[in-house]
This record gives C-alpha cells, sequence and structure tokens, in this order.
C-alpha cells in the first residue's frame, strides 16, 4: 500500500482545528490535544500563516527529537514555508537561542518549565505552542511541565489563549480502545472523538524467542507488501542489536541509534521519502505515524515513565498494530480484554504460540 499523506488541507479542518489556525497572530496560544489530533498539522499552517499574512521570515519552529524534525521538514515544501524546523539541541547550541518575532513549538510538552521560559523569552511578539501531557515521556531525564501549567509562567495581561483538541483523525477505534490500558491520565474513553475508518484488530503475538519475533516481521513485510512501516523498540541498545539481526537475514531499513557515550557511533539514516522499515526507540518516534507498527520484544512497564513510552509506541499506527512478546503478556498489556486483540499472524489460525 501507498504511504499515507499526513498533511491536512485546510479545507479537511474541523470546527475545532480551524478556531487554532484563524485566532490572532497578534496573541499567543497553547494547543492541547491528544495523539493523533493534527496538532503537527496545524503547527505547520501556523508557520505559512506567520510567513504569509505578516510577510516575514521572523520566526522558529522547533521540536525536540532530531526525528520528528526531519519528519516535519518533509512536509514543509507542501506549504511552500521557507525556514527549516530545528530541533531543540540545534536552536539552543547553534543558534544560540536566537529570538525571533514569532516562535512555534510542537510536542511543548517534552520540555522542562526553564526551555520553556527561554522560548517565551525568545519569542519577540508571540509563541504559538502545541502538546500533550499525555505523551510527556521523559521522566528520569529531565522534569517536564504539563501544557496545562505553561500560563501560570506569564502574569496577566501576556497570558496565552488556550485550545484544546478532542477528535482524533489518526488512531484506529480497536487500537484506541486498548491504549486506554496503558497510558497515564488519560480522558475517558469516547469512541464519537475518533475519526478514523480503519477496523482491524491489533495482533498480540507470543513467540519463542525475539528472533523468532524478528524473522516474523520480515515475513509480515513481505507477505502484506508493507511500505509505511516502524520498528520501535524501548531502547537504544535493543535498536542496535535489532538492525544487526535485521542485516543477517536480509531486511533493508534504516534506524536512528544513539550512543549516549561516543556521539561518533550514532547510527541515523532515516528518510521518511522512503518505503524502508525505520527501526528506533519509543521515544525516537514521537510524533510520527505509520500503516504498521510492530512493537517486537515487548517490556513490563509498571511505572508512568515506562506506560506513557509505550502508549506513545502504540498510537504511532494509523492501520495495524503487532505486539510481540515471549513468556507472558506483559504489564500493563495483560490487564487488557483479549477479545479486543487477535493472537496469531493470519486470522485463519488464531493461536497464541508461532
Amino acid at each position: 500500500m501507498a504511504k499515507k499523506d499526513w498533511m491536512v488541507r485546510e479545507s479537511e479542518l474541523d470546527d475545532d482545528q480551524i478556531k487554532v489556525l484563524m485566532a490572532t497572530l497578534d496573541k499567543s496560544i497553547v494547543v492541547k490535544g491528544c495523539a493523533g489530533s493534527g496538532k503537527s498539522v496545524l503547527a505547520l499552517l501556523k508557520a505559512q500563516r506567520v510567513q504569509n499574512e505578516k510577510n516575514t521570515n521572523s520566526y522558529n519552529i522547533i521540536v525536540f527529537t532530531k526525528a520528528l524534525c526531519r519528519y516535519m521538514n518533509a512536509g514543509k515544501e507542501l506549504l511552500g514555508i521557507k525556514n527549516d524546523f530545528n530541533y531543540h539541541w540545534v536552536w539552543k547550541n547553534r543558534k544560540k537561542r536566537s529570538s525571533v518575532d514569532y516562535l512555534i513549538v510542537d510536542e511543548i510538552q517534552d520540555f522542562s518549565k526553564e526551555e520553556i521560559e527561554q522560548f517565551i523569552d525568545a519569542s519577540k511578539k508571540c509563541f504559538f505552542f502545541f502538546g500533550d501531557t499525555a505523551q510527556s515521556i521523559y521522566g528520569g531525564i529531565k522534569t517536564t511541565l504539563p501544557v496545562e501549567d505553561i500560563r501560570d509562567l506569564l502574569p496577566k495581561e501576556r497570558k496565552p489563549k488556550e485550545f484544546e483538541l478532542y477528535r482524533n483523525y489518526r488512531l484506529p477505534i480497536p487500537v484506541a480502545r486498548i491504549v486506554q490500558y496503558v497510558g497515564v491520565d488519560l480522558p475517558p474513553y469516547e469512541e464519537s472523538t475518533y475519526k478514523s475508518q480503519e477496523t482491524a484488530l491489533p495482533r498480540f503475538i507470543r513467540y519463542k524467542s525475539v528472533e523468532e519475533q524478528l524473522k516474523a516481521i520480515k515475513r509480515l513485510i513481505e507477505r502484506d507488501t508493507l511500505s509505511d512501516v516502524a520498528i520501535l523498540l524501548p531502547h537504544n541498545d535493543m535498536v542496535k542489536q535489532v538492525s544487526s539481526f535485521f542485516k543477517e537475514i536480509g531486511l533493508n531499513h534504516e534506524l536512528k541509534y544513539e550512543n549516549k557515550e561516543e556521539w561518533k557511533k550514532r547510527i541515523d539514516n532515516l528518510n521518511f521519502q522512503t518505503t524502508n522499515p525505520k527501526v528506533m526507540t519509543y521515544h525516537s518516534a514521537k510524533g510520527l505515524q505509520f500503516e504498521t507498527v510492530f512493537l517486537p520484544s515487548i517490556l513490563d512497564a509498571f511505572s508512568d515513565d515506562d506506560r506513557k513510552a509505550l502508549y506513545v509506541a502504540m498510537t504511532r499506527t494509523y492501520r495495524y498494530l503487532y505486539v510481540m512478546y515471549d513468556r507472558e503478556l506483559p504489564h500493563p498489556l495483560e490487564l487488557i480484554p483479549n477479545e479486543l486483540y487477535k493472537t496469531s499472524e493470519s486470522d485463519l489460525n488464531d493461536i497464541t504460540d508461532i
């Protein structure tokens, strides 16, 4: 199947999204919205409005991760946006926190109070922040600020206008049902907020080993001619191991691997214009979307941070989700009623041990 175009035309926006887009450019805003609610698209469209209506290039567009930065840069040409997105490290270290008239930040929940204050200080006129506290997954690494607390950083006369997006356009209802058991502090499940027409049940499949899981991924990609695939893993060391195994069995792929000790050993050859499967961590996949998401070597997620990371990984799909494990189904997935998922690669043979 062809890759789904994640860009949404302005004519396709719903009423809540239009309110965000058409809000005055002379007042700062904070937009809260669930996974799949169109925040990233609105960030792009907001940049387009600033560029065209204010006739200025004095704007910066910032995200936390390099992968999301590259993903969104791939879509900016469709809108005629001249300025590149920057991931936070570049803005902080190479651009020296440069000030502009308008600062646009996607996934604002990834940033600390101090970092958000730096964004505010760097906004000469207005800032436009987009985020979702439920997808804040950097606990233990940094102390991030809940999106709803941002307005408290400013005096009354400078407080931003707040918007909330309720509808989810990416996540299939069958996936939405199961992630309710995984996410932390999610709003109550309301099926009417999910607009996807996809109906495939997620698959939770037990294999005899991790190697068998990875062989199955190759088999399924080839069997179903999957062309928009993410293979997401809990940790960087697993990314490197999985990539090595895929090389052995002849699966072409791209990866993003971080070596915290030696930056020269980092690998990042993700290209969102190709159909090669993308291998990366849950954290690196934030903000991205794929037709098919494979989660091999699934681990227990006991802490809130673990559960938020797993929630982010599971909500990257817009069609198919495969959870792969050996031994017993890990926590919190064992809490999910088994009628909400399938347990085999094929509908013709619904077994629990491949």
